[in-house]
């Protein structure tokens, strides 16, 4: 890939990103670290890496948020009524979901941009609830651009060490993730607690 990269330059970055947004295989965490460490040693441009980046990761996310306008709530609950039982995904799941999301969209999609394997997934949802395309737009580039550059930066700073990158994105996930379980489920302890103390 980094001979690919410098080949192509700042637009091999664009298309990666857009390909990785339609077809996750290659994270962008392996990508654009990638891009910041050639621009470290003068063969790409920071500023042309960043923007085609975001520009990429922008046209990779828009055909499945329209996919999921296309869907619409009601076809895809039948759909995962259907052949939800293939990945044990229930229609009431995906009823929870499109509640969830309907509440916290903005939220939802500028936060699932900087998580690994939520920047795509994100999209449909925000398609099938039919959020309004300038907000999704707008907190989708910020997202984006905050990821793309910190991810960009990374590799600048690392150089040689770039991959490194990949590793550090995963366990702070990680991290995240136990956080949000944790406060979860505090939260789930106490509204339960106080339901059953007696009156």
């Amino acid at each position: 890939m980094r001979e690919w990269l410098i080949e192509n330059g700042e637009w091999g970055v664009a298309l990666l990103m857009l390909l990785q947004n339609l077809f996750p295989l290659l994270p962008s965490e392996v990508i654009m670290p990638l891009a910041g460490f050639l621009a470290s040693i003068g063969i790409l441009d920071m500023k042309g890496v960043v923007l085609a980046g975001l520009l990429g990761s922008l046209l990779g996310h828009l055909p499945w948020y329209f996919l999921g306008f296309a869907l619409g709530e009601e076809r895809l609950e039948k759909l995962v009524a259907r052949h939800g039982h293939w990945i044990h995904l229930r229609k009431v799941h995906v009823q929870k979901a499109e509640a969830w999301f309907d509440r916290n969209n903005v939220k939802a999609v500028l936060l699932g941009r900087l998580v690994p394997g939520l920047r795509t997934c994100v999209n449909i949802p925000a398609g099938t609830t039919r959020m309004h395309f300038v907000p999704y737009l707008v907190y989708t580039l910020i997202g984006d651009a905050i990821w793309t550059t910190l991810l960009a930066y990374g590799g600048y700073i690392m150089g040689r060490d770039y991959h490194l990158i990949a590793s550090y994105m995963h366990m702070f996930v990680w991290v995240i993730a136990g956080g949000i379980t944790a406060l979860t489920l505090v939260i789930w302890i106490r509204r339960h607690g106080q339901h059953g103390r007696p009156a």
